[in-house]
C-alpha cells in the first residue's frame, strides 16, 4: 500500500498537525465575526484570484478564453456585471482556497491527530479580514468559473487517492501550497 508524505517548501514555514488544527480552527472561529456574505464573497474572490492565477499558463489561459467564448461565458459576464457580483468579490480579501483545501486534506491523513486532539483546546485566533491583494485586477466571471474548475480538480484527485482509486506507486508526495515554485495543479 502506498503511503502519503505531506513535504513543505524549503524555506517555507513548516506544517504541523496542531497548526493545521489551529487554522482550521481559526478559520471556523472567524464565521462567529464575519457576515455570510464576506465570508461567501471571500471565497468567490478566492476562486476569482485562483484562476486569474491559472489564467498565467498556457492551458489556464485556453480554458479562460473557452470559458469566455462560450454561450455561458458571454450569460455569466451578463450577469456578473448586471448583479455587480465582481465589484462585491473584488472589494473583499481572497481566501486562500487550495491553501485551505490541502491544509485540511493533510489532517485527514495525519497519523498524530487524535493525539493532538487530546492536546485540545488549541486556541484558535479569529483570523480578521486581510487587506484586499496587490493584485488590483478585479473578480471576472471567468476567473471564479476557472478556479473553481482547479478547486473541484484538487478535491476530485485527493479523494481517488484518500479511496485508493488512483494507481500510486510508492509513495505519493503532495506538496504544500507553493505557487511561485509549481504553480496550483493544472494537468
Amino acid at each position: 500500500m502506498s503511503r502519503v508524505r505531506l513535504v513543505d517548501a524549503a524555506g517555507g514555514p513548516g506544517r504541523t498537525t496542531a497548526t493545521l488544527v489551529a487554522s482550521l480552527a481559526a478559520r471556523l472561529g472567524t464565521l462567529h465575526f464575519v457576515s455570510g456574505g464576506a465570508a461567501v464573497g471571500s471565497l468567490v474572490a478566492g476562486f476569482a484570484a485562483l484562476g486569474r492565477e491559472l489564467r498565467q499558463t498556457a492551458p489556464g489561459a485556453r480554458l479562460h478564453d473557452a470559458i469566455e467564448s462560450a454561450r455561458a461565458g458571454t450569460n455569466g459576464e451578463a450577469l456578473w456585471s448586471a448583479l455587480k457580483i465582481g465589484d462585491w468579490a473584488s472589494g473583499v480579501p481572497p481566501s486562500p482556497i487550495l491553501d485551505h483545501l490541502r491544509n485540511d486534506l493533510a489532517l485527514l491523513l495525519a497519523d498524530d491527530l487524535e493525539d493532538t486532539l487530546a492536546l485540545l483546546p488549541i486556541p484558535g485566533e479569529a483570523a480578521g479580514a486581510q487587506a484586499p491583494t496587490d493584485d488590483d485586477q478585479p473578480a471576472s466571471f471567468a476567473d471564479c468559473v476557472l478556479g473553481l474548475w482547479a478547486f473541484a480538480r484538487e478535491i476530485t484527485r485527493a479523494v481517488d487517492v484518500l479511496v485508493g482509486t488512483l494507481p500510486a506507486p510508492g509513495d505519493v508526495v503532495a506538496p504544500a501550497p507553493d505557487f511561485e515554485r509549481a504553480g496550483p495543479l493544472l494537468r
